[in-house]
């Protein structure tokens, strides 16, 4: 019988969970432009991250990657 609580576990985690050269990929640049815009030290306004022991994640789809998202295109919501 196959253990099913991996499947459940990750279906109910709401983001994607990606690495620096996925989120690259995604955002069509060079993956040293994403670590650079991770660091706290090299810009005012980080790509959001999480780390994995000494490894950088990134969430897609969450409010934190969005609003940044948002922000560095230009477009802005204002909250109510």
């Amino acid at each position: 019988m196959k253990d099913h609580r991996h499947n459940e576990a990750a279906s109910s985690f709401p983001y994607e969970v990606l690495t620096t050269a996925e989120l690259a990929e995604r955002l069509k640049v060079k993956e040293s432009w994403v670590v650079d815009q991770s660091k706290r030290s090299r810009t005012a306004d980080p790509i959001p991250i999480f780390r994995l022991g000494k490894h950088r994640r990134y969430l897609w789809g969450s409010p934190e990657l969005n609003a940044w998202l948002r922000r560095r295109s230009g477009s802005s919501e204002k909250s109510a």
